[in-house]
């Protein structure tokens, strides 16, 4: 069992919604992915302060070809809570 939780914030809700079924499925595959680790090599991290930002970055998707980076926060997990993966943004492009 993993001990993180993915959220995903509603105002991003409208930007899944837009995306193709190919691209729904690179989130989906991104995000699973997170889960089970969320500092994994395929992911970098954001030269920020105070905070760690990290993104990963899907594989083309299999319909329109675009790639998809997830701008994410990690919340390491505290006594028996699980961590948290926190998603900040999305952004699809070629």
């Amino acid at each position: 069992m993993t001990r993180w939780i993915v959220q995903v914030p509603r105002r991003l809700y409208p930007e899944f919604a837009h995306l193709s079924p190919g691209g729904r499925r690179a989130v989906h595959d991104a995000l699973a992915l997170l889960a089970a680790d969320p500092q994994s090599p395929a992911s970098t991290t954001e030269p920020l302060q105070a905070v760690e930002l990290r993104r990963i970055t899907t594989q083309p998707t299999t319909d329109t070809g675009v790639t998809i980076t997830i701008l994410y926060r990690v919340h390491e997990p505290q006594g028996q809570s699980p961590g948290r993966v926190e998603i900040i943004f999305i952004l699809v492009g070629p």
